[in-house]
């Protein structure tokens, strides 16, 4: 199927990041493109850990990048890519908080200590407590 220059654009500088800075625990040859006619959708996945995988939706308005649970929502294919190489450099963690009645993901880069992401979720747990780990890949 035929793509949009928006989205193929987006698809070759992808591939040409994974090539010059090859991330640790990508499977790259389990990584795949499934493309329509006005979207596609990339998975990366992680070599042993696959709650790291990462996902990439790609049409003509914008770009969605998932590292399950959060999903993030980007308009500038720039900054979409951009955010991707800090995922592959294993620059990003997110903080889940599970409370009794919320939950609460913090999304942070580089190791600062203001999140620049948070999401708030009606998922309630039994068990409250916090967990942080690593998003991506590197590491």
């Amino acid at each position: 199927m035929s793509l949009t220059p928006t989205i193929r654009d987006f698809l070759v500088q992808l591939e040409e990041l994974l090539d010059r800075d090859p991330p640790a625990g990508l499977q790259r040859e389990k990584m795949t493109i499934t493309t329509g006619d006005a979207a596609a959708l990339v998975r990366l996945p992680h070599e042993s850990d696959h709650a790291r995988d990462v996902e990439i939706e790609i049409d003509d308005r914008r770009v969605v990048v998932g590292y399950p649970p959060e999903r993030v929502v980007f308009t500038s294919p720039d900054e979409a890519l951009r955010f991707v190489e800090m995922l592959c450099q294993g620059r990003v963690e997110l903080e889940i908080a599970h409370g009794l009645l919320w939950t609460t993901m913090r999304s942070y880069r580089d190791g600062q200590t203001v999140p620049f992401r948070r999401t708030r979720m009606p998922w309630p747990s039994l068990r409250p407590r916090i967990e942080r780990r690593a998003v991506g890949f590197g590491r």
